[in-house]
């Protein structure tokens, strides 16, 4: 079986043989390690190891894709025709190959990879995974289980080649952990969950961790409902982003182009507060989702969707910007088993000046929402809002019970108009969301 690198330019020299003027692959290999803890053990120790390749042929104003998992020269060969065959059931639309163009950023300024992280072992992740379990067990003596405990460690190397001369490899890691505990209080049981991810090595992320996943379940077990009522909420910095990323689709052009986005028909309109700017930045160093190309080869930059309140931008790849007469906006994605779509890169809202207990001191009733629990009220088409939460009711900017087993229910373009603060800082957890904790108005609260 062929390597990464050989793949990748055996797919060009196949291709060239067999007479296919406009093909591109991708290649991708990854490479995970985690360790799981229980009862002061290392319960469970897996490692794992996939490479694939996907191939996209255009022909005749078709695209078609195929796959493989096998690499070797026969394989490889099939999946170009199997892909060229599959372009004859797909519509034709006016696309082209994009030729290569120069990187304009240095990769190693984006900050995706650390060899220290590659260095790290078992034995390190066993050492970090039983010291989380440890500062659990003597935080809380009400602590009577933790049902699933893990750290983790990855490599990601991908490889973007064409018939139009696009060669680009890129290469990052991380290591992440999670935590869950049980706490009980005569008849009331409740759980508490924590992770964190990151690409630097930092030994007493364990132990913060273990503590604080032992304090959110402890919050819990004098929480009650609250009465039904409108109020404004402050989503903090953790759920701010978890909720808005299940709307942002509705910025790709395909979306529009398939009436699944209410922004349709809306560029240069106000759809937000003046205050807020939405920036997708592919450069952002460290960033989840940070790149110097997408994967049709198409160099990335940064791009304001709003602009002080104001809708400026669909993202495009170079099929959705083509059927609108545009080029590629550098937002393509695929994986090497699938075909194109449309994704963003980092996505920042600027920070404001308020401390989370500052954005709760506003108003004189509000709700501080610290986890979000499932989405299935959640329409990414419709923006509607219907989720259940976790989280504390202050009045006159004091903390005066924690709460649970109750919904909020709103808007995303409404929420967007209703902001009337923004928190001071980010989630430390590795992400491709910046966004801050945001005060909110207008939720309808149901207990």
């Amino acid at each position: 079986m062929m390597d990464f690198q050989q793949a990748s330019k055996e797919v060009l020299s196949i291709a060239k043989k067999i007479g296919l003027k406009n093909v591109d692959a991708l290649v991708e290999r990854t490479e995970e390690l985690e360790v799981q803890i229980r009862d002061g053990k290392v319960e469970k120790v897996e490692q794992s190891t996939s490479l694939g390749l996907g191939v996209r042929v255009l022909n005749e104003g078709r695209s078609g894709f195929a796959s493989t998992e096998k690499l070797d020269q026969q394989t490889i060969e099939r999946a170009l025709l199997k892909a060229r065959s599959n372009s004859d059931f797909q519509d034709p639309v006016e696309i082209f190959m994009p030729e290569a163009e120069s990187v304009q950023v240095d990769e190693r300024k984006l900050e995706l990879y650390h060899e220290d992280l590659n260095q790290l072992n078992v034995e390190d992740l066993s050492r970090m995974g039983l010291e989380t379990e440890a500062a659990a067990r003597e935080t809380d003596p009400r602590l009577t289980a933790i049902p699933y405990l893990g750290v983790s460690k990855n490599i990601s190397e991908r490889m973007l080649v064409s018939t139009h001369g696009v060669e680009h490899s890129e290469r990052s890691n991380q290591i992440g952990a999670y935590c869950g505990t049980l706490l009980e209080e005569g008849e009331r049981r409740k759980s508490g969950f924590e992770f964190w991810s990151q690409r630097k090595w930092d030994p007493e992320a364990g132990r913060r961790l273990g503590i604080r996943a032992v304090e959110k379940a402890s919050e819990l077990l004098r929480a009650t409902s609250i009465e039904s009522r409108k109020m404004p909420v402050v989503l903090d910095e953790y759920c701010s982003p978890r909720l808005l990323s299940m709307y942002f689709r509705g910025f790709y052009g395909e979306a529009a182009q398939k009436g699944t986005s209410r922004l349709k028909g809306r560029l240069n309109e106000e759809i937000a507060v003046t205050g807020l700017t939405l920036l997708d930045d592919p450069h952002l160093p460290g960033g989840g989702a940070s790149r110097t190309l997408d994967d049709e080869g198409i160099p990335t930059k940064p791009i304001k969707l709003i602009d002080s309140g104001i809708f400026s931008h669909f993202l495009y790849h170079v099929e959705s910007g083509a059927k609108e007469g545009l080029s590629s906006s550098g937002h393509a994605s695929r994986n090497y088993d699938s075909g194109i779509s449309t994704t963003t890169h980092n996505l920042v809202i600027e920070t404001g000046e308020h401390s989370l207990e500052g954005l709760c001191s506003i108003p004189e009733e509000c709700l501080l929402v610290t986890q979000l629990d499932g989405a299935a009220g959640c329409n990414p088409i419709s923006g509607d809002i219907s989720i259940g939460v976790q989280g504390f009711l202050y009045k006159n900017g004091q903390r005066v019970q924690p709460v649970d087993s109750v919904t909020i229910a709103g808007n995303f373009f409404d929420l967007l108009l209703n902001i009337r603060g923004f928190g001071d800082r980010y989630q430390p957890n590795l992400s491709s969301r910046f966004i801050p904790a945001l005060l909110v108005e207008g939720f309808s609260i149901s207990g």
